[in-house]
């Protein structure tokens, strides 16, 4: 076992993600690898901060859709790096990400608001089909008993 208890693999794979050009079995210093998992998150917390601003503030559609794809990019990879994170880190991850999702519920994403147009058409489509079929079926079981 390796820092704070993983493997020689696992710690390959901790490395590979804060290091960049790490060749496999290349030997890591604990403290090189616990100082790049810092400064990884700090950078990755503060570009995903600021993109969720910009997309909060910003007039500018395109900027506010190219932050929120940026922003969804650092939010995925500070939850990969969560697990090799420390108690500070996660914490600083996990607020990062509660940010994230605060401006995820103000920003309507052109692309989601596609999407649920669509199902929107697609449900309103179903529900109209049933609608008339449920009622011609009252009709012939009219017309049935009528003629009955």
């Amino acid at each position: 076992m390796g820092l704070f208890g993983l493997s020689r693999k696992e710690k390959e794979i901790w490395a590979s993600i804060v290091i960049q050009r790490i060749k496999p079995d290349m030997q890591i210093d604990d403290g090189l690898l616990k100082n790049a998992t810092e400064i990884y998150i700090n950078q990755h917390i503060r570009i995903l901060e600021e993109s969720a601003r910009l997309v909060l503030e910003s007039k500018n559609n395109k900027t506010r859709e190219d932050r929120y794809e940026l922003a969804l990019q650092h939010f995925s990879t500070l939850s990969k790096i969560r697990k090799y994170a420390d108690k500070n880190q996660k914490k600083r991850i996990a607020d990062a990400q509660d940010y994230f999702m605060i401006m995820n519920e103000h920003y309507k994403h052109p692309e989601r608001i596609r999407k649920q147009e669509k199902q929107k058409l697609k449900r309103q489509k179903r529900d109209s089909f049933l609608e008339d079929y449920g009622t011609m079926e009252i009709l012939d079981d009219i017309f049935d008993d009528h003629n009955n």
